[in-house]
């Protein structure tokens, strides 16, 4: 499945620019398939959707290109064409978080996992939204669902093990950061959390153990990270 690569989701500690993240995690299309979509409202002859596939690979170029308003166009565009198209709803949904206008990416991401209930990206977008709005209860349940759909899923532990921390859940913000780090062991943003969580935890040996690493890969340069805007 190539909707997302694994891992580089956001966190708010020791964050990083989100949408080289995102470059990972877009939908692209290079081969039409009409299981992607789900059954059209209007009419959609081939040669439409193949006009939509290819608005939405223009989006995703223009998304890598840090051109986050014009990907948003042309995913629209694709949609205008194809509303049921998924892979452009989800891809929408990313650009909008990035122009920013959060409303609407909001409504885009909606409208995404209804029409794709197992992609992962737009809950984890409408997790983030959750998250800078100071809905806890409401993030907690979407990177939870994330996890759910899958596991080793950086990002979503990171920022999920955040929001145990802010809630002094100091256990559970452990055992989520530690499955974040199992999957990416160079990940600063998991080892900084991690470390901070053992620290408030009284197992200051290991958080220590733990800071000294994150300065070791912060200073060779060897380390990924994740973060939001």
């Amino acid at each position: 499945m190539k909707l997302f690569s694994r891992s580089t989701f956001a966190v708010i500690s020791a964050t990083i620019l989100l949408v080289i993240f995102f470059a990972s995690y877009i939908v692209h299309s290079q081969n039409p398939d009409a299981s992607l979509v789900s059954a059209p409202q209007k009419t959609v002859t081939p040669a439409m959707r193949e006009e939509a596939y290819r608005q939405n690979n223009l989006g995703v170029a223009l998304l890598e290109q840090y051109n986050h308003k014009e990907a948003a166009e042309a995913f629209r565009r694709a949609l205008k064409i194809d509303p049921n198209l998924r892979v452009a709803n989800i891809n929408l949904a990313i650009a909008l978080y990035n122009v920013p206008e959060t409303d609407e990416a909001l409504r885009a991401a909606d409208v995404a996992m209804k029409l794709a209930p197992e992609a992962p990206q737009p809950v984890y977008i409408a997790g983030l939204i959750a998250k800078a709005q100071n809905r806890t209860d409401d993030a907690i349940a979407l990177f939870s669902r994330v996890i759910a759909l899958d596991s080793q899923d950086v990002g979503a532990n990171v920022n999920l093990g955040q929001l145990y921390a802010q809630q002094r859940k100091y256990a559970e913000a452990i055992t989520v950061f530690r499955k974040a780090l199992a999957a990416e062991p160079y990940n600063t943003t998991a080892v900084y959390n991690l470390a901070l969580a053992l620290q408030r935890n009284d197992e200051r040996e290991e958080g220590g153990r733990l800071l000294a690493r994150f300065q070791e890969l912060r200073q060779s340069g060897a380390g990924t990270s994740i973060g939001q805007n």
